[in-house]
């Protein structure tokens, strides 16, 4: 009797044992996908919104299908908004997927050492989109015009893409937490037509034309900094004389004198950026605005964590540019 009682006292220890959350054993349990709160829906038209909805919910189908999560709740939403304040021609309507990776954690509430709750927010997430760009706090490329009163008349890109993989890789960069055993690491590509690209490289001629521009407003708007601007303004005329071949280089400036020109720099010199303006001859324009005519796949990841770090490869895995790339235009 004695012999089955400790036996059991045992068997109940180590059942017990077993069970108690621990953020290994939730790492390996078995995720779900849940509908999170969804986006807003602006300017957009109901016939259009039909096709967009139709958009992600084949990329959401697809991915379910290839993705399994683990350790965690993926929270999905879908954005459909563009910005109707400002003069734009729109060609096609941005929207987007959206995937956050909301982890499981121990309940340290609860009595029972086996419960766990999920996450509320993290800073790992994925973002689909269609038709739009974002250029890494410079701004979004959309398909469509700049704004009638863009305050910089262009865009700027950090770095050139690079064709890879059947798409162009637009970079990678630290976002947050720069140093930590956690920071924070954002990428994207692009997945276009052809491997060509909505935008264009501003030549220098057409980037000083910009700032002479600007540089005349400035002064018209403020009387009393001619004499310091007219430096700036000899600076851009000086250089609108070099030999044509030198002007319809890209134009690549440093962030520090974006609005009082120095010099152009190297391609790769720190601080310094490209710009670039859209390519409306990119587009094909007889399509309806709900077409996605490019595609972008953002991810990013707070690193250090084997639950982001497993599903954000299980996603990538999982996000077919081929399959994206059949989706343009139709």
């Amino acid at each position: 009797m004695k012999y089955t009682l400790i036996c059991c006292m045992i068997f109940c220890a180590v059942s017990s044992s077993a069970q108690d959350c621990t953020p290994e054993i939730l790492a390996k349990k078995a995720g779900r996908w849940k509908a999170g709160p969804q986006g807003s829906i602006h300017n957009v038209t109901a016939a259009d919104l039909v096709k967009e909805k139709a958009v992600l919910a084949a990329i959401r189908k697809k991915l379910s299908v290839d993705y399994k999560p683990t350790g965690c709740e993926v929270s999905y939403s879908n954005v459909f908004e563009k910005d109707m304040s400002t003069e734009t021609k729109w060609i096609a309507d941005p929207y987007q997927f959206a995937m956050y990776i909301l982890p499981y954690l121990c309940d340290t509430k609860s009595a029972d050492k086996s419960k766990y709750t999920v996450a509320i927010a993290s800073a790992t997430n994925v973002n689909i989109t269609a038709n739009a760009l974002s250029l890494s706090g410079a701004g979004e490329l959309y398909a469509a015009t700049l704004p009638s009163d863009d305050f910089r008349g262009y865009l700027k890109l950090k770095q050139r893409p690079q064709k890879k993989d059947g798409a162009w890789f637009m970079g990678e960069e630290v976002v947050g937490d720069a140093g930590t055993a956690h920071e924070i690491k954002e990428s994207s590509w692009l997945i276009t037509y052809n491997d060509t690209l909505p935008f264009y490289y501003l030549s220098r001629k057409e980037y000083l034309q910009i700032q002479l521009k600007r540089l005349d407003r400035a002064i018209k708007e403020s009387p009393g900094e001619k004499e310091y601007n007219n430096k700036f303004i000899k600076n851009i005329n000086d250089y609108l004389e070099r030999p044509e071949a030198e002007l319809n280089q890209p134009a690549i400036c440093m962030w520090n004198e974006e609005e009082r020109f120095e010099k152009f720099v190297d391609e790769g010199t720190k601080g310094s950026f490209i710009a670039i303006k859209p390519n409306l001859d990119y587009y094909h324009k007889k399509l309806p605005k709900s077409s996605p005519q490019f595609f972008t796949a953002k991810y990013k990841i707070s690193t250090g964590d084997e639950v982001f770090e497993e599903n954000i490869a299980n996603i990538k895995k999982a996000i077919d540019f081929a399959t994206l790339k059949t989706m343009l235009g139709k």
